[in-house]
Parts: C-alpha cells; structure tokens; sequence
C-alpha cells in the first residue's frame, strides 16, 4: 500500500516536471528577443508642386531597392520602412506618376539595426516640354534656341546636354557638358542661350567635329545635402538632375575647322 502511495506520488512528480519544462519552453519562444534576419530601412518622402509649395498629402511614392524585390509605399505623412533588408550596400530609388523621379547611392545596410535614411524630395514635373531646338554658329559662339509649344505667366527653365553623341534620354548619365542658362521669359514661348566655342575645345572636342545638343524643360533647384534634386552618378561621376521632363528637343551642328 506504502509502495503503491509512493508510486503515485512519484508519477505525479514526474509529469508535474514534464508539464513544467513544456510550458517553459513555451514560454522561451513566446518570449524570444532575437532579431530576425536583416535589418530595416526607415525614410521619408516630400513632394515639391511646380507653385513651389509643398503637398499635404505624401502617400503613394514608390521606394524599393534596386535590383532586388524589396519596395513599398510612402503613407500620407510620407513616411516608409522596408523590413528584414540583409546587409549589403543598395541604391534606393524613388517614383512617383507626375514627379521626378530619383535615386539615393551607396545606403549601406548592417543586417542589424534600423538604418535612418536621409529624407528626399520629388518635384513636380514642369508641364511644358522643350518642343523645338536649333544649333546655330554666330563668330565665336553656339546659339542655342529653344520652343515650347506653349505660353505661361512665369519663367520657366531650360537643360541643355552637349555630346559628340547622342544623350540617352531616359538615363542622361554620360556627357561632355551641360548648360542651364536658358529661361523661358514669362509671357513668351522661346529663348536663346550662348556658349563659347572655346568651352568645348577645353573638352577636348575636336574642330570640325558633330555636336549633338538636347534640351529638356526642368525645375531648377540648388543643390541641397538631401540630394533631393541632383547627385554624382558613381559610375560616371556625372552630375544627374533629377526634376527633368522628358521627351527632349535634340538638334546638332558641325563645329567650325
């Protein structure tokens, strides 16, 4: 009687124990603080009008990482995160249907802690293009002159690219020279730009020589440490102008011998 008493003490001690370490191991993983694998991006977004005011509403801008399937939305206030980014160094890039879109390099990412981004800004793209372009040679200089197809009550900004070929439009990391002396007058439809011929034979581009000139309308913005509105192209080390629009004019001439 004592043994069987004895036995059922036992017994009850040991699946008492059992039920113990199984809640315990419960407990351990519902618990658990360790990180998942990779880490987080976390950014913001503004969004410039063409009436040089900000947008209340920010939501909808595309951010993913390039060359991979990482990518979300910005919310209202603009904000996003990307979760559970494996360590590596990513080029971010941001896009959204009527604004310029860009590009922030080398974001380098630990595998392990959330990495602040730095904020951008997408500008509105201009509503006018650059419809007509023509090179001309007058004494020592290129006469560059561009048309819109329409009128406005403000200035409105003109990108000229300079190359023995032609500019990728679509990309426009790789060229001889840019000029952003082209401004539109309020109230007119045209204007003219000159630039030395000297100019480009300290590009080391030969007389007699093709020169391929493309225009693009732009909202010209200073360079700012958010790098909001151009950036160094790390293969090319040209600068990029993000806030162009696109198709642009294009129209050549023969350098003088």
């Amino acid at each position: 009687m004592i043994k069987q008493y004895v036995g059922h003490i036992l017994l009850n001690l040991t699946i008492a124990m059992f039920i113990g370490s199984l809640i315990g191991c419960m407990d351990s993983r519902v618990t658990s603080t360790e990180d998942p694998p990779g880490s987080q991006f976390r950014g913001s977004v503004k969004l410039y009008a063409e009436d040089n005011s900000f947008e209340i509403n920010k939501n909808l801008v595309l951010v993913r990482l390039e060359g991979t399937g990482f990518e979300t939305l910005t919310d209202t206030a603009g904000k996003w995160t990307l979760n559970l980014i494996p360590q590596g160094t990513y080029t971010i890039v941001y896009s959204k249907p009527g604004y310029s879109s860009a590009k922030r390099f080398s974001v380098r990412c630990d595998g392990k802690l959330p990495a602040i981004v730095q904020p951008m800004t997408l500008a509105q793209l201009p509503s006018y293009t650059v419809d007509e372009l023509e090179a001309t040679i007058k004494n020592d200089s290129l006469i560059i002159n561009g048309k819109t197809a329409t009128f406005a009550n403000q200035d409105r900004r003109v990108i000229v690219y300079f190359d023995t070929v032609l500019t990728d439009q679509q990309t426009r990391n790789s060229y001889l020279y840019t000029s952003l002396d082209m401004i539109i007058p309020s109230g007119l439809n045209s204007a003219t730009c000159s630039i030395p011929l000297a100019q480009f034979s300290s590009l080391g581009i030969q007389k007699g020589a093709t020169l391929f000139c493309t225009a693009f309308s732009i909202v010209r913005f200073e360079a700012t440490a958010e790098e909001s509105f151009l950036a160094i192209d790390p293969i090319t080390k040209k600068t990029l102008f993000w806030n162009v629009r696109l198709p642009g004019a294009v129209a050549t001439c023969t350098l003088p011998k």
